[in-house]
């Protein structure tokens, strides 16, 4: 119970913090609105409207046990509850939470030895927390606190949050059987598993236990590797029985769209995973799937289980796996996302040999679905990925998949590693070249140093050569941030090709000749609208939506107004004021492309499609758009 409390206080305060900075008072006045009479408590249906107009939605029976815990004599006084959940800037148990797991597992095991007893009076909980404020352990004391005894499993349950399954398989397990299935430091592991066994009395781990150690070293950041069977680790409200389905309509609709529309889906039913652990509920699902008009009822879902289910039947492990294997170079059970991309040879396509598309176009393709598919952040692809990527394009062309996987990834050795000659094998330090002495040991110029660093590596296409270079016109644009593409746009005078170039060289980014005529139509020129889908990409639909959704939202469309209504809020690694300044900064300087005092809606969503081009995590652009218009 305390890990369902601390989690639904901290959801509670998150939901609350993005509606307004004054959290505290807009809690108290969603309660006064539906508290007619003024009495200051409410029931148990009044709680459950509460916390839906604040945004949270959970089960009855979850409704009715935080409503039990915090009531009393059948009504819930909103103004104690208010003052408990927020008893502090920052709460006991976050608190506690936080430097717990700052301080190092071995503070936490070494903490643990010293649990004797499984309840605590104040005297005894002070002395286990003796090098802390004593207001934070009084308050943490009381948050637990029942006939002034504290039951310290609940503490500890409130400290690790929600458990995420492990994945592997645990079947009464003793220290030795899981210490084998460990791949790391092994000593260090066996001390912990050791403390924490002792703790729980026990000497055979159950799959719960497990699961709990496995999460608690993933805290003390520790992402432990073990080796064992894996597990069905998701037990849905109802279990489905996915023959009670008819998916083919949803799957006919997805397919004539492309791969790229099942991916999508995927990432909507990903993001609909509040707690993220990897099964929705029917709302959720039927949340999602409203834009796809699909009528039957369904029951909770492991997301995996439903999407495989939605794809249809796969049998081409042997095949993916060779596929995999050829580009596997170091076979480590990784390839790098760059190498995947220079592998993929884009010539051998079927519809470019039958000219339906050109080399260029199906390559862009192939990457506009990849990126989509692709873990945002990994660097390396794992085989699971690229089987499901394998298994979302079969599902899309069953017949040509075959044929198209063996002609389009195609792991192209540098020259370097296919020739050999005496050289190779000489002394190390020595070299077949012919050295200039005249110039070895002299710093390379500057026009010198630009020409290695646009050297292309050897076995590429010209399709993927040029791509290569858009890539790194990409990065390069990334790192000069939304400030530097607006300080790039205001630069351009004409859009053409001299005022593109001369634009990008604004802010120190070299282009080639090539790089703009793919930007340009053939009348040698673009509007400002489109040349910024051409460099930016895709506005995700989402995005958008969140975009517009706040625009609706906006008291006044005044440019003066909205800087002064804008509501600076901390984001990652900048503070309140350092988000004021860059936001007034930005948005002054983009409005001055618009001779308006107003802010048009074209404005205002093409300002956030330059941020959202920028900011690669979805929450930061969400909480951005969010907490500024307080949407």
């Amino acid at each position: 119970m305390a890990e369902s409390r601390a989690q639904f206080e901290s959801e509670l305060k998150k939901k609350l913090s993005l509606k307004s900075p004054h959290e505290e008072q807009t809690l108290l006045k969603s309660f006064q609105y539906y508290d007619l009479k003024q009495s200051n408590v409410v029931n148990q249906q009044q709680f459950e409207a509460v916390l839906e107009k604040v945004g949270i939605t959970l089960p009855k029976d979850q409704i009715a046990s935080l409503f039990k815990y915090y009531q009393q004599n059948g009504q819930l006084n909103y103004k104690n509850f208010i003052s408990k959940v927020y008893q502090s800037p920052e709460s006991a148990v976050f608190y506690f939470q936080k430097k717990m797991w700052e301080n190092g597992l071995d503070m936490f095991f070494d903490w643990l030895e010293q649990l004797h007893s499984k309840e605590y009076n104040y005297a005894q909980f002070k002395y286990l927390f003796y090098q802390y404020p004593e207001d934070k352990i009084r308050a943490l004391f009381q948050y637990f606190n029942q006939n002034n005894l504290v039951r310290i499993e609940e503490v500890i349950e409130a400290f690790r949050g929600v458990v995420k399954p492990s994945g592997f398989k645990v079947d009464s397990f003793n220290i030795d059987q899981i210490i084998e299935m460990f791949k790391g430091d092994k000593t260090k592991v066996r001390k912990y598993l050791q403390s924490y066994m002792k703790f729980k009395n026990i000497k055979l781990l159950s799959q719960n236990q497990f699961d709990e150690f496995n999460h608690i070293l993933e805290l003390g950041n520790i992402k432990a590797q073990w080796l064992g069977e894996r597990s069905t680790i998701y037990t849905p409200i109802r279990k489905l029985d996915f023959n009670e389905l008819d998916l083919t309509e949803l799957r006919r609709a997805l397919i004539k769209k492309g791969p790229k529309a099942l991916i999508n889906l995927k990432k909507l039913l990903i993001q609909a995973d509040d707690d993220q652990d990897g099964y929705l509920t029917e709302k959720q699902v039927q949340k999602v799937l409203r834009d796809y008009r699909f009528p039957q009822q369904i029951g909770g879902v492991n997301i995996q289980d439903f999407f495989i289910e939605l794809l249809g039947p796969f049998d081409q492990m042997n095949l993916v796996k060779q596929i995999f294997e050829q580009m596997d170079i170091d076979m480590d059970g990784l390839i790098p996302y760059q190498l995947l991309k220079q592998c993929y040879q884009a010539r051998n396509h079927p519809d470019v040999k039958k000219q339906i598309k050109s080399e260029t176009e199906q390559l862009a393709e192939f990457l506009d679905s990849y990126d989509a598919h692709h873990k945002m952040g990994s660097k390396n692809v794992t085989f699971s990925e690229f089987y499901e990527y394998c298994h979302i394009l079969y599902a899309c062309q069953p017949e040509q998949f075959e044929n198209n996987l063996i002609n389009v990834f195609t792991y192209v050795r540098p020259p370097s590693q296919q020739i050999t000659s005496v050289a190779q094998y000489a002394p190390f330090g020595t070299s077949a070249e012919k050295t200039d002495y005249s110039t070895a040991l002299r710093p390379l110029s500057s026009q010198q140093n630009q020409k290695q660093q646009n050297i292309i590596p050897a076995g590429l296409t010209y399709a993927q050569q040029q791509l290569q270079k858009i890539d790194n016109v990409i990065e390069k644009l990334k790192l000069k941030g939304h400030r530097g593409i607006i300080y790039m746009l205001r630069n351009i005078t004409k859009y053409d090709a001299q005022g593109i170039y001369n634009a990008f060289n604004s802010i120190r980014i070299q282009v080639n000749q090539q790089y703009i005529r793919q930007i340009l139509n053939q009348k040698n020129e673009i509007s400002m609208k489109i040349f910024l889908e051409k460099i930016l990409g895709e506005f995700q639909n989402w995005r958008l939506n969140l975009v517009q959704m706040a625009f609706r939202k906006l008291q006044s469309t005044n440019f003066e107004d909205m800087k002064k209504n804008f509501l600076a809020r901390p984001r990652q690694r900048m503070s309140d004021d350092e988000v004021l300044i860059d936001f007034l900064d930005t948005f002054n300087s983009h409005h001055q492309l618009f001779n308006s005092n107003n802010v048009t809606q074209e404005e205002f969503e093409q300002y956030y499609y330059i941020m959202s081009f920028c900011v690669i995590d979805d929450r930061e652009f969400e909480v951005a758009v969010k907490s500024g218009w307080m949407v």
